[in-house]
């Protein structure tokens, strides 16, 4: 005869585990938890206060202040479950212009906050990304009440790009004890303004004592302007951008590693304050078309990176030679031999350039630790230039040597038929172990940039008429085709995404051309996904961007 048990009998901690996992996945769910009973209610309620979020964008701050200023009068309890805060507010980009005046920040809105970090107990992390200078205020707080919490800055941003050397606020970040992960994203050429944000940034990283990860990105505001600046004026500017260099940078464990722009000498310079040997994240990367980031990391010892796991690189240099391009796959391809076995791998590749050699490596050094794999090469609008995808060989050559594939992004070109699709379909059903698959179709655009010929623009026409729009019921023919098995059986397929036309294209200055126009038009992005629910495992979510609703299908 079996006994029941109550829940009050289960162990406190492996309960408390499991409410955690499902934080984590979702902490909405946690709510019905927290309404079921007492005893749940009193598990549960710490759980879902750990991690608070401070919304100050200016339609909000007035009830994030409010909610903390009550919290402070009532002495509410919830303040001893808090172990995560993060702050956020508006974008960066919608303000970091330089034409704009730029007025010293308000740090009055943060007295409440820095009351409630005053009266808490156990905080682990501190997230601030909200669109401006991190308040020194704010910094003292932690370091005074807890020097011992993980803080985190995402958005880093200047009082304004061109402050001089030595501010105070900025000093006192990269002195910070507390640092561990610093994120900057500028937009660049938007005005004549002197612009020291990269030498500001640098030397935080560079002195920063415990700082873990790091990412520094950028991109051009584009347009027809281009800005000038007199000889002394860049003298003077070039005098005060040597005031940031650091003497003596200190040696630290980087684990991840996010810069857009490389090449040699700033692979040296990394080198100077990070450990490059335990770097375990380098993404995000475009090599210089000089290839010299390549072959110092792939054939220098001092500059290996053998405990590296995950690589994301976009080899699409600038040049049109061919002898130089493919100087640049053969430096890849001896520095990614000399990689540690990649778990992650995502490879962007000038249009028109044949798979083979860096395919061959991967299966070579990686095959057997690879999870994720994104092979991508950019639609080209010149019909000459055309991009190449994966093979049918080269596809089932992946299914079969990467034991461990889960995650797969590739790129399909569509045909009027629909028969080369059909078969990379076939092919992709094989893949016993894939999770979520990511589909990179065409938009024709080479039919759009060159409509002057009547042939020409007579295929454009014909071409364009039979492509389908990424539509409910064309994610679902995609779908139906990629995750049913030979034996009819549904394969694991968890996540479909196509992306019809590029998503990220990145324009220079200028005025764009008619067919990047039309692509930005014309562009789609669809998601597939199985629904979560265990009682209705047959529906899919279909997610078209666009502005279409989300509905519900039954697979």
């Amino acid at each position: 005869m079996s006994s029941k048990i109550a829940l009050d009998d289960l162990n406190i901690d492996i309960l408390c585990h499991i409410l955690l996992i499902v934080h984590d996945v979702s902490k909405h769910s946690l709510l019905s938890m927290i309404c079921a009973n007492r005893t749940l209610y009193d598990i549960t309620l710490p759980i879902f206060h750990r991690s608070c979020v401070m919304d100050y964008s200016p339609d909000l701050q007035r009830d994030t202040i409010a909610r903390m200023e009550s919290w402070l009068e009532n002495g509410s309890k919830m303040l001893s479950f808090i172990r995560h805060i993060t702050v956020k507010g508006i974008p960066p980009y919608w303000r970091l212009r330089r034409d704009e005046s730029i007025q010293a920040p308000d740090t009055t809105k943060w007295t409440s906050l820095v009351q409630v970090l005053s009266r808490l107990s156990h905080l682990a992390s501190f997230t601030f990304a909200y669109s401006e200078q991190m308040p020194l205020v704010l910094l003292d707080a932690l370091h005074h009440h807890h020097p011992s919490s993980h803080l985190h800055i995402r958005n880093w941003t200047r009082i304004s790009p061109d402050t001089p050397f030595g501010d105070p606020a900025e000093d006192a970040l990269a002195n910070s004890p507390c640092l561990r992960s610093l994120h900057g994203h500028f937009i660049t050429g938007t005005g004549p303004v002197a612009d020291f944000r990269f030498s500001a940034f640098d030397r935080i990283a560079k002195l920063s004592p415990n700082l873990e990860a790091i990412s520094r990105t950028s991109r051009s505001a584009g347009g027809c302007v281009m800005y000038v600046r007199p000889m002394d004026q860049m003298y003077a500017q070039n005098t005060e951008r040597k005031k940031f260099e650091v003497d003596a940078p200190l040696r630290k464990c980087i684990k991840s590693l996010q810069m857009d722009h490389i090449d040699g000498k700033a692979l040296k310079e990394l080198s100077s304050y990070m450990q490059l040997d335990q770097l375990t994240s380098l993404t995000n990367i475009r090599p210089s078309s000089s290839s010299d980031f390549l072959c110092l990391a792939g054939t220098d010892s001092a500059y290996h990176l053998p405990a590296l796991k995950q690589l994301d690189v976009r080899l699409l240099t600038k040049s049109h030679g061919l002898d130089q391009i493919e100087e640049m796959v053969d430096a890849f391809c001896i520095f990614l031999a000399s990689c540690g076995p990649l778990e992650s791998l995502s490879i962007v590749l000038k249009t028109s350039q044949s798979w083979k050699p860096i395919l061959s490596v991967i299966l070579d050094h990686h095959s057997h630790s690879l999870r994720t794999l994104s092979l991508h090469q950019v639609e080209s609008s010149k019909g000459d230039s055309m991009r190449i995808c994966l093979t049918l060989d080269q596809l089932t050559d992946i299914c079969g040597s990467c034991p461990q594939l889960t995650n797969l992004a590739l790129d399909i070109d569509r045909t009027l038929e629909g028969k080369s699709e059909c078969a990379y379909y076939t092919v992709l059903c094989q893949f016993t172990n894939l999770r979520e698959l990511t589909i990179h179709m065409d938009l024709g655009i080479a039919f759009l940039a060159s409509p002057s010929k009547e042939q020409q623009e007579g295929d454009r026409r014909t071409k364009l008429a039979f492509y389908p729009e990424a539509d409910e019921n064309f994610a679902m023919e995609v779908w139906k085709e990629v995750s049913k098995r030979g034996d009819g059986e549904f394969a694991g397929l968890r996540e479909l995404v196509l992306c019809l036309g590029e998503q990220n294209r990145q324009i220079r200055n200028g005025y764009p051309a008619p067919w990047v126009i039309d692509e930005q038009s014309r562009r789609q992005w669809a998601r597939v996904r199985k629904s979560e629910r265990d009682d209705r495992p047959r529906e899919v979510d279909v997610n078209i961007r666009g502005g279409r609703p989300r509905t519900r299908l039954r697979v």
